[in-house]
């Protein structure tokens, strides 16, 4: 299978999954949107739906988490600021630098946000990630647990609903450049603010 064919079956993938919805979408149904003659070459290539989001976690998140990992790597130390840009940036760039051709963090939201089992990340997909998360947790050790563990996933679903809104208006014209680097800019203040700011809530 030619690298061209993997890639458009993926993003065919990517796109039908965030629209749709992963249960709702057939492997065949991938294959003609990736313009595939074989009715089979899906599942011929890939096995199945569990393979080929396997893939596409390859396809995109290997190199979103190496960039993590180099920006934690160019800290001098542990910064709120920092670790808010180092979590949301990587895949903020990658939404605005496809000016709205992609849909991975669609994918995410959908698939992701839904409260359902998913295929786990291994440490080439999510270990950046994680490691920012942790740096960011003991920054609010002084926080209640459960309202820190509140903080933290509001902070993930913060991320990927916004950069998610953020690819579709890209897409359909409703930003720009500029604006979406506004949009960026706000998010990742965002993100450190729930960080930071210390919590009036009662456990």
């Amino acid at each position: 299978m030619s690298d061209e064919a993997r890639r458009k079956i993926l993003l065919a993938a990517e796109r039908l999954f965030a629209e749709r919805g992963v249960e709702y979408v057939s492997l065949r149904q991938i294959g003609e949107h990736a313009q595939q003659k074989n009715n089979s070459a899906v599942q011929y290539h890939f096995g199945d739906k569990s393979t080929l989001i396997q893939a596409l976690y390859d396809l995109r998140l290997v190199p979103l988490n190496a960039e993590r990992h180099r920006m934690l790597a160019e800290l001098d130390h542990r910064d709120v600021d920092a670790l808010a840009a180092a979590y949301v940036l990587p895949l903020a760039r990658s939404v605005i630098s496809a000016g709205g051709a992609s849909y991975y963090a669609r994918f995410l939201d959908r698939y992701l946000g839904r409260g359902r089992e998913f295929e786990p990340f291994d440490d080439r997909h999510g270990s950046g990630s994680r490691d920012v998360v942790r740096q960011m947790s003991e920054l609010m050790a002084g926080m209640d647990p459960g309202m820190r563990e509140e903080r933290l996933r509001m902070i993930q679903v913060l991320t990927i609903r916004t950069l998610a809104d953020l690819e579709y208006r890209l897409e359909t014209g409703g930003t720009d450049r500029p604006g979406a680097e506004l949009t960026v800019a706000g998010l990742t203040e965002a993100v450190g603010v729930l960080v930071r700011t210390p919590t009036t809530v009662a456990p």
